[in-house]
């Protein structure tokens, strides 16, 4: 498959709106995150963001700073973004100097397809061990490894032996966010929360899994991070 050249907005701002929606990112939050990796000159405001997700500005008009900002916020190889774009933002600094000035903490993975809860005292459920870099953790935070394709999409999603990163403190249901929720029978499962005739159901992003809306759930946290299998540090 040719990669979309430059020029074809519509598939760029397309591809850039999948991105985000594959992290479980709204805008305000990719804007957020474009701040915090390339400080206030790489910041990209959610307004902009916006515009360029409709085609209503070029991507090659962001300053070089704020294109790679953009790139790392939505976990976009160097090779992957100037393949689809055309486009040669900031070049990262060499790897081994990056890990030798990132600060990062080990946390415990587990198998997202678990019967029971995760929790800190199960350690016969831990699969592996992930090396967060410290702009990422969160307190209490927990990673799991994702087993089955009910969130996998054509352009990519949450693929079998990803991971994603789960904020236990955010139990705030917001419709079009990914949740991870143990359903009793079911074990672990991540879904979207979408709203049908006016009640909230659990959503696969892959559309041969059907919503489900289960009798009870709890919700574990939110995913705010998702980590492709072959990118990890």
């Amino acid at each position: 498959m040719t990669p979309p050249s430059a020029t074809d907005s519509s598939d760029l701002s397309g591809w850039l709106r999948q991105q985000r929606q594959a992290l479980g990112l709204g805008q305000h939050e990719l804007s957020d995150r474009t701040g915090a990796l390339g400080g206030p000159q790489g910041r990209i405001t959610q307004p902009y963001l916006s515009r360029l997700e409709r085609g209503e500005r070029a991507l090659g008009a962001l300053t070089a700073v704020r294109q790679d900002a953009l790139r790392r916020a939505l976990n976009i190889t160097l090779s992957e973004w100037t393949a689809r774009t055309g486009l040669r933002p900031l070049a990262p600094e060499p790897r081994e100097d990056l890990l030798g000035s990132m600060e990062l903490i080990r946390v415990p993975v587990r198998a997202l397809a678990s019967a029971g809860l995760p929790t800190a005292e199960d350690h016969a459920s831990v699969i592996d061990y992930e090396l967060v870099p410290l702009r990422d953790h969160r307190p209490g935070m927990l990673v799991l490894q994702v087993q089955g394709d009910s969130m996998t999409t054509d352009s990519g999603g949450l693929r079998p032996g990803d991971r994603v990163y789960v904020d236990p403190g955010d139990l705030d249901l917001r419709e079009g966010r990914v949740y991870v929720l143990h359903v009793p029978g079911l074990g672990l499962t991540v879904k979207r929360l979408r709203r049908y005739s006016d009640q909230l159901w659990l959503s696969s992003d892959n559309p041969d899994h059907p919503p489900v809306r289960p009798e009870e759930a709890s919700v574990i946290g939110r995913v705010y991070y998702h980590q492709p299998q072959g990118q990890r540090l």
